[in-house]
């Protein structure tokens, strides 16, 4: 006999993590058998891969300077659909009541990488000025560069590098009414790629494992209990 969709407790979820090498944004559906300690979720997240090296930097030698990080030579966002389980410690039954659950992910994130372009100073009159020129920091006047060109410049141009995620932590949850909720989670994760993601000019310092500690705010509606 099949468990009908009363039997089931189905949460939607939109969320927003921080960790120590960028952000990510997405959403996720949370499915629990009613009176079961084990759930399941499955969804996905976007967000930007950065390298705790970058730097801002601004050349206020040059008129109308604009900040960019020096020797950052492409730009990374992954895309990461997942799948989990959980396993609640305290079952959150009302709106009073303060949940508590552990989880576990495995995801397959890819990853989008593209070349940065920036706003480089050419002082050749009458025409002197900025241009827009893919950042070659070997060839390129660091004193010349004036800011970073627009995010899309040269997106056309880049590559995809799959990879395996696993992440694991800890969820509070709470919330005003029955059919809301909120959470926040703290946890490890760990995103492993087949090569290394060329961000920074100076090869040795790119890696291909991005561990991290993060921190997960979500909302939630639909059936709590």
């Amino acid at each position: 006999m099949g468990i009908t969709q009363a039997q089931k407790s189905v949460i939607w979820n939109i969320d927003a993590q921080i960790r120590n090498f960028g952000f990510d944004f997405g959403g996720y559906k949370y499915t629990q058998i009613k009176g079961d300690k084990w759930g399941n979720q499955v969804g996905f997240k976007v967000g930007n891969l950065v390298d705790p090296k970058e730097v801002f930097v601004i050349n206020y030698n040059l008129p109308g300077s604009q900040s960019f990080k020096l020797e950052k030579i492409n730009y990374a966002w992954a895309f990461k659909p997942f799948y989990g389980v959980t396993y609640i410690l305290g079952q959150r039954k009302s709106r009073m009541d303060v949940g508590c659950k552990i989880f576990a992910n495995a995801s397959l994130p890819i990853v989008y990488s593209w070349p940065v372009f920036i706003s480089y100073y050419q002082g050749t009159p009458p025409f002197d000025g900025y241009a827009d020129l893919q950042y070659d920091p070997a060839n390129q006047n660091v004193s010349l560069i004036g800011g970073t060109a627009p995010f899309t410049k040269g997106m056309a141009k880049g590559k995809i590098i799959p990879g395996f995620g696993l992440s694991a932590g800890l969820q509070i949850e709470w919330g005003s009414y029955r059919s809301l909720s909120n959470s926040m989670s703290i946890g490890l994760s760990n995103d492993i790629f087949v090569e290394k993601i060329p961000l920074l000019y100076t090869q040795t310092t790119n890696k291909n494992i991005f561990p991290a500690l993060f921190v997960n705010f979500a909302f939630g509606f639909g059936d709590i209990n």
